[in-house]
């Protein structure tokens, strides 16, 4: 990672202002300031600290996966240890149980969903990351296809998200199934889509209007 320096604000209520390393990434993501501070990492006491706290890991998890087009990611000791969550440099990184408030608060907003989903008598295991929302996934793909003039056109799930050499240029290329069923749910409910079911090896498909 190359290194600068960079000042950290704040007001009173959280950290002091100082000077601290920000950091980059061989493939160009550029961690914040905070990520430089060791606090950053371990749950504040104070529960106003813990929802900014909270809130600015929120913005870095989505920053960074969608930097990296990354959809889901394991709940896990090893995910603890990978760059996103653990700082090198000063030798720090964010506790499982740590991570798993954070993501729990994601839920609840709508920026995450528990994968597999969660049973009573388990803790998750993994979580998809909605660094764009199924609504944006929606607007992306309904507008490529207006562009396009493939209104009133069927197409399988594979066609849409991997065929063809005008896919491979866009945002929703090699998207995923589940985000691209929840994007496909939004367009259907607003009348711009129609799901089918596949048979055998062609899968589902879908048609605009």
């Amino acid at each position: 990672m190359e290194q600068s320096r960079a000042g950290l604000n704040s007001d009173n209520n959280r950290i002091p202002r100082l000077a601290v390393t920000q950091l980059t990434t061989v493939s160009g993501f550029t961690f914040p300031p905070l990520y430089s501070y060791p606090p950053f990492f371990t749950k504040q006491p104070n529960e106003q600290t813990w929802a900014h706290q909270s809130s600015q890991w929120t913005a870095l998890i989505l920053a960074y996966c969608r930097h990296h087009r990354t959809f889901r990611l394991d709940l896990s000791d090893e995910t603890c240890q990978t760059e996103l969550f653990k700082n090198k440099s000063i030798n720090r990184y964010l506790y499982l149980a740590t991570l798993r408030l954070v993501v729990e608060k994601m839920v609840a907003a709508g920026t995450a969903e528990y994968d597999p989903p969660v049973s009573s008598k388990a803790l998750p295991t993994g979580f998809l990351v909605y660094w764009k929302r199924p609504e944006e996934w929606a607007t992306v793909i309904y507008d490529w296809i207006k562009a396009s003039g493939q209104t009133n056109s069927i197409m399988t799930f594979y066609e849409l998200t991997e065929g063809g050499d005008l896919v491979h240029t866009t945002e929703f290329y090699q998207l995923p199934e589940p985000f691209l069923r929840r994007a496909l749910d939004v367009l259907v409910k607003s009348g711009k889509a129609q799901v089918f079911k596949g048979v055998g090896e062609d899968g589902d498909g879908v048609k605009f209007a």
